[in-house]
């Protein structure tokens, strides 16, 4: 198993932070969704011009950019709208040639109103398949992640069951499956052979709202989500997505990185070697 942290941890840190942080608290990779005020990190010099440099600085601290977060949502009714994704995806997978990602991360979106959800499956399949089309030889595959109206398991399957695993997977974001009434063991026992990256946070409800924890402060049953992984012989990404670039209450992330390090260590053994 590898770690890494997100950038949604820490949106006011600049990336030399960002670097920094992840090699003191022994991750091996950064998930980048956004640095700073920019979301999209293709539109970044640190990532076009200047991108030479940036790899000179990860390469240096052992880091790798396992995951790059696109904000593509597969359910778009306006054709207008799903161009600029299309052109999202490969401007990304441009930049994941470049830094030897795996993984471009998209959501399947909400179903909207006046949409069935089988014509928004059908729409969903389609563009998915136009997207792992635009990945083919470049050493990347879409992952979609388990959010929206396709947060669990089988929700997840009515998209990805027409694809092999190595043509289109699945990120698993253990907050959404758990909070649409999914336990992790059957998320995990249904959806395993999809299953190529992890997002792991806390969080507890307050008024219908979610507030983000620290890592086994808040409702989530952390501990068997990585414990049900463990013994189905996973050994890629850990991911930490403590959203602080949506949630200014979420804990800052001097505390939320050192903190999910320590977590991985105490429930994952291997996690510290």
């Amino acid at each position: 198993m590898k770690r890494c942290f997100s950038t949604l941890v820490c949106p006011a840190w600049s990336l030399q932070q960002i670097i920094d942080s992840a090699a003191a608290n022994g991750m091996q990779g950064i998930d980048f969704r956004g640095v700073a005020e920019e979301i999209d990190i293709t539109r970044l010099p640190a990532f076009s011009d200047e991108l030479d440099q940036t790899l000179a600085r990860l390469r240096e601290r052992g880091l790798e950019m396992p995951c790059l977060n696109t904000s593509i949502i597969l359910v778009s009714p306006a054709q207008e709208r799903w161009q600029m994704m299309l052109e999202e995806c490969q401007r990304h997978v441009q930049l994941a040639m470049r830094t030897g990602t795996r993984f471009l991360r998209v959501f399947g979106g909400a179903v909207p109103r006046g949409m069935t959800r089988a014509e928004a499956r059908a729409m969903s399949q389609r563009r998915l398949r136009q997207l792992s089309k635009i990945c083919r030889g470049s050493g990347c595959q879409i992952l979609l992640e388990t959010h929206d109206d396709w947060s669990t398991s089988q929700q997840a399957l009515e998209l990805l069951h027409e694809f092999a695993p190595d043509e289109a997977a699945a990120l698993w974001d253990v907050e959404h499956s758990y909070r649409n009434g999914e336990s992790p063991a059957d998320t995990v026992s249904k959806l395993r052979p999809y299953i190529k990256h992890v997002h792991i946070k806390d969080s507890r409800r307050e008024h219908e709202a979610r507030v983000p924890m620290l890592l086994g402060e808040g409702e989530l049953p952390l501990t068997e989500c990585l414990h049900v992984l463990r013994e189905t012989g996973y050994d890629d990404w850990i991911c930490l997505e403590t959203e602080k670039r949506w949630a200014s209450e979420a804990p800052d992330p001097e505390a939320s990185v050192p903190q999910f390090a320590a977590f991985l260590r105490q429930h994952w053994p291997a996690a510290g070697r």
